[in-house]
Formats: C-alpha cells, sequence, structure tokens
C-alpha cells in the first residue's frame, strides 16, 4: 500500500488575486505532475522514490541533474517543504522554459533552475535530440554518442558545467545527487571528483549499458567505488550489491525484469 502523496507546493505563495486561466492552468499542471510523479514512485522507480523519501531530509541541498519535467522534483519538494534547496539542471530548451513556468507558477522560492548540460569541463556541446513523436523534446536526449539507433529530429549548442566548478562558483555543496544524463554519467561524476571526495553525498542515477556499452557502464561503477562509495542496483523496490549485478539478465529488455537504476552511498 503506498501513502498518499501530500500537496507538494510548499513554496507557493498567493500574490494578488489569480484570473481564472491563470488557476485553471496551475490546476492542470499540479495534475500532471502529479500523475508523472506517482508513475515513477509506483512504476518506473519504486525503489528510486523510496530512497529519496528515505534519505533526502528537511534543510538538505539536492542537485537534480537531468531534471526534465519535474517528476523527481515533485518528491524532492516534498521532503524538504520550505527549507532547503533544489539545484535542477536542464539543457534542452524546451524543458527548461517548462520548469521555468512551473517555478512561476507555483512561486517555488527554493528551486534554482539551470540551463547547463552538466559534464566534466565548462564550455560547449551538442545536444542530440532524438525524434518523439513530433515534440520538440525528448527523455532520451543527450551530449554524448549513443549507441541507440535513434533518428535525431535536431541538435542544439549548449552550456555545460562541471559539478565542482559550479559548487565553488555558487558556493554551495549537495547533501544529495539524482543524475539522469542518458549515458553522460561517467563523465558528471569525473566533473564533480572533488566533491564526491569530500563530501561524499548519496547519488541516485540511471546507467544503461545499451547506452554507452557494458565497458563503460562498468567503468563508471568503478570510478565510483575508487571513491570510496558503495553501490547497489534497485530490483524492483529493493537494493540489491552491485556485485549481484548481470548487465545481461538485469538489462535484457526482453525480460520482465529491467534495472537501470543505482544507488551509491
Amino acid at each position: 500500500m503506498h501513502t498518499e502523496l501530500i500537496d507538494t507546493f510548499p513554496a507557493e505563495r498567493a500574490h494578488g488575486l489569480p484570473s481564472v486561466q491563470d488557476m485553471i492552468i496551475k490546476k492542470i499542471e499540479r495534475i500532471k505532475i502529479r500523475s508523472r510523479a506517482e508513475k515513477y514512485r509506483d512504476k518506473e522507480d519504486c525503489g528510486g522514490i523510496a530512497y529519496i523519501r528515505d534519505t533526502v531530509k528537511r534543510g538538505d541541498i539536492v542537485f537534480d541533474i537531468g531534471a526534465h519535467k519535474a517528476g523527481y522534483l515533485y518528491f524532492f519538494l516534498q521532503q524538504l517543504g520550505n527549507s532547503g534547496s533544489i539545484f535542477a539542471f536542464e539543457p534542452q530548451p524546451v524543458l527548461y522554459e517548462y520548469l521555468l513556468k512551473l517555478q512561476r507558477l507555483f512561486s517555488w522560492q527554493n528551486v534554482n533552475i539551470n540551463p547547463f548540460a552538466v559534464t566534466n569541463q565548462e564550455g560547449k556541446a551538442l545536444l542530440y535530440i532524438p525524434y518523439n513523436k513530433g515534440r520538440p523534446s525528448s527523455p532520451c536526449a543527450t551530449i554524448i554518442e549513443s549507441r541507440l539507433p535513434f533518428k535525431y529530429q535536431s541538435t542544439t549548442e549548449v552550456d555545460t558545467i562541471s559539478l565542482d566548478e559550479y559548487c565553488k562558483s555558487h558556493n554551495v555543496v549537495p547533501d544529495f545527487l539524482k543524475v539522469d544524463v542518458e549515458g553522460n554519467e561517467l563523465l558528471v561524476f569525473e566533473g564533480a571528483k572533488e566533491i564526491l571526495q569530500t563530501r561524499r553525498p548519496p547519488i541516485l542515477f540511471e546507467c544503461e549499458a545499451r547506452f554507452v556499452g557494458k565497458e563503460n557502464m562498468f567503468r563508471t561503477f568503478q570510478f565510483l567505488q575508487e571513491l570510496g562509495y558503495k553501490g547497489y542496483f534497485i530490483l524492483g523496490d529493493t537494493m540489491r550489491p552491485i556485485a549481484e549485478f548481470n548487465y545481461l539478465y538485469h538489462q535484457d529488455m526482453t525480460a520482465h525484469v529491467y534495472c537501470n537504476n543505482f544507488i551509491f552511498e
């Protein structure tokens, strides 16, 4: 039995009387975000959401890297309330603007939205956006050369940042990292080496051999283990030691089980 989700817009404030149109838009967006979040909680990442709810505390600083449409941000807001901060990173222009729209609608005071692609250096990169039923955004957009046979509908140049540089320039340190960057995980962690070594925030991230090959996937695990992290993969609503992970079985697209979310702490 899942606990019912509480209202999760704690920073919302009234600024005069909203128009009927604004009230309707806000109600629609609230329903859409809640539905998106419940899909993660009940189906796509029940173990990851449970981990967030067990680990993220009021007052924490959370980095949501690959924030997409705020499905995970919903739970971070639940956990933090009016305290703590969320730093969301989303390089897809359409989704970045969508997150800004949500921030304005709900007056999120403790959410900082950034248009950067997070990697191991500051600069520029091409973001490849696959065809997604004609929509100008995709959950599989990436700045790496993906192994998936996508038909790319567009590319756009985006700014890149490393977490170590971002944290120094903004004088901030994360207490929790959520990373969903479609194959660019290792470069994200390489660019956060100082933070990972000195502060050891728990990490929830997606990683798939079909994007980068099994060698790069296991190299990502090894990189974190060499920094002192202990790894787990999420199997349904449970955490299993990374030593038990077998990509041939656990990432078989034709099998009943598919494990692409990992926890390192």
